[in-house]
């Protein structure tokens, strides 16, 4: 609000302003209503859609019953409750408290009850909710919704799809809806404000804006620890291969990575506890410390009867140059510049969430998923992929996101940090304009040979705007020639102290404990030698 000079006006704006300033610090005083849905539930308060109890708490947790649902709804559509059309339920008169407003989404056609009866202080569910607030804002479906609790022949899937639709709900992380589950109190004022604001705060662009940010802090992040595992499974059929082959593949049939380290920003030093651990036949836990600077690795290789080590090596971190590693590998030494490979990252993350973020990522309740102990989630993202999204998918990476990249690298600092040349750069752009693709032929093809059973991750932002903890999942079956094969791969990832005084327990490894790469070359030289003699 502009600044008044006259005093005059300035009180009287003072006093119109005094009533809802009062509501807003009731809002804000509830002692029981956590950061995740303050903000919401302080909106519903300001506009007078919902109120709280005498003792200063709004009960977020509480059932919300149908004639508090009712109540809420009246308000949020303004109906006129003064004059309303009599209504005959069996368990209310014209002298219950809600009367005029249950009286009144009767009439709208927006709440009903069974048997006769309203029900008033029986808890709301959430195929109710969805249906009353699809009757209410006349949304519309479009068969999307695959929940494994509400199949298309459920009664409510209409009502569920159209929430789904638009933006209002996403389910729960198991991709179920639990439509007879009560609905809370907090939860209910969440689904009526987005379907209020039109899915507005799940909209495309609030999302997206969000990711934009979260990457961005990502990468200015001065310090924290970190944790996470990888899961690695890979079934194939057995038929016709090599006993070679088949031992090869049964070391992959079941892999656990789990990673621990710490990170610090400047000077540039990351440390990481690695353990690979085989679970298949050949059950086998290998550790790996690594430590790396800006120009430099450490690797310490596992001593085992399975991959057994010179004795000079045993013990002992393998120093890897990365100037001269990127010069024998034909890679730029401008690949190594941390600031411009920084920015490089973040100009794709954007390119990729503006892209995607639309259609792909969605705001997720935090009550439908498990956020893991010590986490600071304050909202929850998810990217989904399925064979039904796979078309659009495969349209926006050939039709906007491959043309807009290539004018991406083509920043002399970035191409010159990849390795490309001017030419190399257009004459992708030249191929890339030339491909006359039918996109229906090549998601027909794909669809033939693969079935993703689950392709997602769920990433958890924390108060301050950073990713406090992702998880994903790669689940695809793949046939080829009648013969189906399995890959799985799940991970999860957390950080904490982040921006904290944080300890490395590696450290930089002595000049007296480490070899150098080259020297372990000639290790390997002289070995090979000894045994051709």
């Amino acid at each position: 609000m502009k600044k008044s000079r006259i005093i005059t006006v300035l009180l009287a704006l003072l006093l119109v302003l005094a009533f809802p300033l009062q509501k807003a610090d009731a809002a804000l005083a509830f002692k029981d209503v956590g950061d995740a849905y303050s903000k919401v539930i302080n909106e519903f308060v300001d506009l007078g859609i919902v109120g709280g109890y005498e003792d200063q708490t709004f009960r977020p947790n509480n059932n919300v019953t149908r004639g508090q649902a009712a109540i809420m709804l009246a308000r949020a559509l303004k109906l006129d409750t003064n004059k309303v059309d009599a209504v005959e339920y069996k368990d209310i008169d014209k002298d219950y408290p809600s009367y005029k407003e249950i009286a009144a989404v009767t009439n709208a056609g927006i709440m009903s009850g069974n048997n006769g009866k309203f029900e008033p202080n029986k808890p709301l569910t959430r195929v109710q909710m969805a249906t009353i607030l699809a009757n209410a804002f006349d949304l519309k479906g479009n068969g999307s919704a695959s929940f494994k609790d509400v199949p298309k022949d459920h009664y409510g899937y209409e009502a569920i799809d159209a929430l789904y639709a638009n933006n209002i709900t996403t389910g729960y992380e198991n991709k179920t809806f639990k439509p007879s589950k009560p609905l809370t109190r907090a939860h209910f004022v969440v689904f009526l404000s987005r379907a209020l604001n039109g899915g507005e705060e799940n909209s495309d662009d609030s999302v997206t804006e969000l990711l934009k940010e979260v990457y961005a802090n990502e990468a200015n992040l001065n310090t924290y620890n970190f944790e996470g595992s990888m899961n690695l499974g890979l079934l194939l059929p057995e038929e016709d291969m090599t006993p070679e082959v088949q031992a090869i593949f049964e070391v992959l049939k079941d892999v656990q990575i789990d990673i621990s380290g710490a990170y610090q920003k400047d000077p540039m030093q990351l440390e990481a506890n690695i353990d690979l651990t085989l679970k298949g036949d050949v059950q086998a836990t290998f550790s790996i410390p690594m430590v790396m600077t800006e120009d430099k690795m450490w690797i310490k290789l596992p001593d085992s009867p399975l991959l057994p080590l010179p004795e000079e090596v045993k013990g002992k971190f393998i120093e890897y140059d990365l100037a001269e590693m990127a010069e024998i590998s034909g890679q730029p030494l401008e690949s190594l510049d941390m600031e411009v490979q920084t920015k490089l990252g973040i100009d794709i993350i954007n390119l990729f969430v503006e892209l995607l973020g639309k259609d792909f990522y969605k705001e997720i309740d935090l009550s439908t998923v498990t956020i893991p102990e010590g986490v600071d989630a304050n909202k929850v993202i998810k990217f989904e992929l399925t064979n039904e999204s796979l078309k659009p998918f495969i349209e926006i990476v050939f039709n906007e996101m491959l043309p807009q990249l290539l004018e991406l690298v083509d920043d002399p600092e970035y191409a010159k940090a990849l390795g490309l040349t001017a030419e190399d750069i257009a004459l992708a752009k030249e191929s890339l304009a030339s491909e006359e693709l039918n996109i229906d032929e090549i998601v027909s093809e794909i669809n033939k040979f693969l079935k993703i059973n689950q392709l997602d991750e769920v990433i958890m932002i924390s108060k301050d705007n950073y990713i406090s903890y992702d998880a994903g999942t790669v689940d695809i079956t793949v046939t080829i020639e009648e013969e189906a094969f399995d890959f799985k791969l799940t991970y999860d990832q957390s950080k904490s102290n982040v921006n904290e005084n944080i300890k490395f327990t590696i450290g930089i490894p002595k000049e007296d404990n480490v070899i150098p790469f080259e020297q372990l070359l000639e290790l390997e030289e002289e070995a090979l030698t000894a045994d051709n003699i």
